[in-house]
């Protein structure tokens, strides 16, 4: 189970979208992998992330952008020759209620106990230095102040095999919005670079990426979150990704739909960590 949290306004609704439609699609068909629903229940809710981004060119709405605490469940499968690896992917969107402070409830710290990985989202406009803040946005607080509330509840929950006090499970940490940030970035920075095609894990790739959101969170001097994930958390990577493509006119999703860039980043080195793929140019 992946559990996906983030501050009001960071795109985790937009994520599950835009992320399982490329796993069913051409990501799908680039790694190998056949993405398919357990139930009639994930059917429908995977329709409702979908249907206004791609059928009707929408943002979702508040009531989807808010999170649901009912997990989507699919049977991920890859084959390479007669071998074939499987397993039962949950990705749960969380309410942002589960995040807004006060005591955690029993089913909360339950999911999160449960969870194998975290997904967790930041938004460029709360990173000091990152981008301007647009008017009437609060101050630097929203991904700061869920980023200690995450570590703070999957600590008391207990998640994984905890290494000396720290969080044991994957912690993926995903700079979301890059296309605000992507103008700044100098020519030759690996955020401007798409995945490599293939059915592989490109571990060289990964640190570059990873390197280099970490140099960028020093120079926003962005409330010491880097820092805080290193004490928390025994394994966690850095990440930045575009779910549209470009930013949306209003509620309108920018024409042609959305064109994600690096949208899979965070679940391939997932994968990669559940065994499902290999390094790129290696086959099990």
């Amino acid at each position: 189970m992946v559990v996906l949290a983030g501050p009001a306004g960071s795109g985790r609704s937009t994520f599950t979208a835009v992320a399982l439609h490329e796993l069913r699609h051409g990501l799908g068909e680039d790694l190998g992998t056949a993405l398919l629903p357990c139930d009639d229940r994930t059917v429908t809710d995977v329709r409702r992330y979908e249907q206004p981004l791609y059928g009707d060119a929408h943002l979702l709405p508040a009531a989807l952008a808010s999170g649901s605490p009912r997990p989507l469940v699919h049977r991920l499968s890859r084959r390479t020759g007669r071998r074939e690896r499987a397993l039962t992917f949950l990705l749960l969107d969380t309410p942002e209620s589960w995040f807004a402070g006060g005591e955690p409830a029993e089913g909360e710290l339950r999911s999160l106990a449960g969870a194998d990985a975290i997904v967790l989202l930041l938004d460029p406009r709360d990173l000091t230095g990152a981008v301007p803040r647009p008017a009437g946005r609060p101050g630097a607080a929203g991904s700061a102040l869920v980023v200690d509330r995450v570590l703070d509840r999957l600590r008391t929950a207990g998640a994984g095999s905890p290494d000396r006090g720290r969080i044991g499970i994957p912690v993926a940490v995903a700079l979301a919005k890059l296309d605000l940030v992507a103008p700044q970035l100098p020519p030759n920075s690996p955020l401007h670079r798409r995945r490599s095609p293939g059915p592989g894990f490109d571990a060289a790739d990964r640190s570059a990426v990873d390197t280099e959101l970490r140099a960028l969170l020093a120079l926003w001097r962005s409330d010491g979150i880097d820092q805080r994930l290193r004490e928390a958390c025994a394994d966690y990577q850095l990440f930045a990704f575009s779910a549209l493509g470009r930013a949306p006119r209003g509620d309108a999703v920018p024409p042609g739909g959305p064109r994600p860039h690096r949208v899979e980043d965070p679940l391939m080195w997932l994968l990669y960590r559940f065994g499902l793929l290999d390094r790129a140019g290696r086959e099990r």
